[in-house]
């Protein structure tokens, strides 16, 4: 049994074709997480920043802040993402926001190394969480339309996302677990972000906790990651994890590498983001 262990920092950056700019300001976030990537606004900016650094970085993440329809405004950059693949070894993660039929024909002419979709499975969230005028099927929808593209994508969920309630998450897991072509799923976990609206949340870990018990059931627990985004004192929730044998855990405490070493658990770090 092997547990991966991911340390993206400077060798896997995460890149901004918005730099610092979001229409949604999504309650949770309100762009505080922009203000930590590096900003790549045009094509030119992204590639400029790669043959700067291509000796230095094992590939990066492709993201940015989104449109008011939820998008991230990625369209512009596929003739840059295309040269990199082809000039390159960099391995390439696109975060990609909501998609729909077009988005996967430039996304497929892009021929990224994967995807990283944000699922939220409860229309009120989306709603009032995210601001956007939506539904729930417009995010399963997507998931279909990616699992049929044949791109190599992971749905990512974040835990707790309504305010720390935790009830949505279940019937979404449930969801994704009758998709077929999935990498991975990565769970994440609101994360109390000062400066935001969340940033009094209470995160309940038993929560958290029986969600990744029952992720672990109804898919597996070898698909499984703990992401990079969670409240990083739920050692609890990690000591699970590893007793559950999930495929890995972004940047785990030093008790938990200590608890694997303990059980002689062989443990592969990894310079890039989890979905790999």
């Amino acid at each position: 049994m092997a547990v991966y262990i991911y340390y993206p920092g400077k060798r896997f950056p995460s890149l901004s074709v918005t730099g610092k700019f979001c229409a949604l300001r999504c309650k949770h976030c309100m762009g505080h997480y922009l203000q930590h990537m590096i900003p790549v606004e045009t094509p030119e900016k992204l590639l400029e920043f790669v043959k700067k650094n291509k000796h230095r970085i094992n590939g990066f993440l492709l993201s940015g802040g989104s449109t008011p329809e939820g998008k991230v405004p990625l369209k512009k950059f596929v003739d840059a993402i295309k040269w990199i693949k082809e000039n390159t070894d960099l391995v390439v993660n696109i975060h990609t926001g909501i998609v729909d039929e077009e988005d996967i024909k430039y996304l497929k002419d892009m021929n990224p190394d994967h995807i990283s979709f944000d699922v939220i499975g409860e229309s009120s969230v989306i709603r009032e969480v995210l601001g956007l005028n939506g539904e729930r099927e417009d995010y399963f929808r997507a998931l279909e339309l990616l699992d049929s593209s044949k791109i190599p994508y992971s749905p990512h969920i974040i835990i707790g996302l309504d305010y720390g309630k935790v009830y949505w998450e279940f019937e979404t897991v449930e969801f994704i677990s009758q998709l077929k072509n999935f990498s991975n799923i990565v769970l994440l976990v609101l994360l109390p972000t000062p400066g935001t609206l969340m940033q009094d949340v209470i995160i309940d870990e038993k929560s958290a906790i029986e969600v990744l018990k029952f992720t672990s059931r109804v898919i597996s627990a070898h698909k499984i990651v703990l992401g990079c985004m969670r409240p990083r004192n739920l050692i609890n929730l990690e000591k699970v994890a590893v007793d559950l044998g999930i495929k890995g855990i972004v940047m785990p405490s030093l008790k938990t590498i200590k608890y694997m070493e303990e059980l002689e658990i062989k443990v592969e770090r990894r310079e890039m983001c989890c979905v790999f």
